[in-house]
């Protein structure tokens, strides 16, 4: 399975245009998904707990992790990506209710989601975000024209947005409220995550798995993979 998934992630990467594909066998999507892109290196309870959270917000009737082969600040480490694919499978299939499983090679919300457009256009996209990635998608210097991208990009989805670490509901709502970011708010929606989950980091669990522990900052079922597989420098078969 890992070999055929790492096929299917070459031809997105490869893929002249933005692309999205997705991996497990979930119903066709309809309504509103709300999607959390990431890199999962790996999934963490703070993933799962975006997750949850987006579930409940108003008009949502779905949620998708997906997996970005390009990063627009950080290079390939950790877990081969489709290892993180595979690890995200086995979420899913623990989770009540599911996670369906995309992957893309658009590195920027707006590129994602013109592709989502593309690909699914009987469904409708909202993204998670933690603050730091609502910080990013509101800094010029990944713009050509920052105004006429986030016109297109709010015209079509919504941003829901949590704290994250350090980072309070409280910091995340007085950004949103800043002149660069106010024309947008009426399509931002802040929801504020428990102080555990938003402490966690796919840092700490690879931290842990390099002492060889199963890392408690990740579900059991995410836990049970890479020991089975030798992730991160923990025991097993990482074929």
């Amino acid at each position: 399975m890992i070999a055929e998934i790492a096929v299917r992630l070459a031809t997105v990467h490869e893929s002249p245009g933005w692309t999205v594909t997705r991996f497990d066998q979930g119903a066709p999507f309809t309504g509103r998904v709300a999607v959390l892109s990431s890199a999962f290196n790996p999934p963490t309870h703070a993933h799962v707990s975006l997750l949850e959270l987006a579930a409940s917000v108003e008009g949502v009737t779905g949620v998708a992790a997906m997996l970005t082969t390009n990063n627009v600040d950080k290079s390939l480490f950790g877990a081969p990506l489709s290892h993180r694919v595979g690890m995200l499978l086995a979420l899913g299939e623990a989770e009540p209710g599911g996670v369906a499983v995309l992957a893309s090679n658009a590195a920027r919300f707006v590129d994602q989601a013109e592709a989502l457009r593309v690909i699914y256009p009987g469904a409708g996209f909202d993204f998670v975000a933690g603050f730091d990635t609502l910080v990013r998608i509101f800094d010029r210097r990944y713009y050509d024209d920052i105004e006429t991208v986030l016109g297109r990009l709010f015209e079509h989805h919504r941003l829901i947005v949590t704290n994250r670490a350090q980072a309070t509901v409280d910091a995340v709502a007085a950004f949103v409220d800043t002149p660069a970011v106010q024309p947008y708010a009426h399509g931002i929606i802040v929801r504020e995550l428990d102080d555990h989950p938003a402490s966690l980091s796919s840092t700490q669990a690879r931290e842990h798995a390099e002492r060889g522990e199963v890392p408690p900052a990740v579900p059991p079922a995410v836990g049970a993979y890479i020991a089975r597989h030798g992730l991160y420098g923990m025991g097993g078969d990482s074929r």
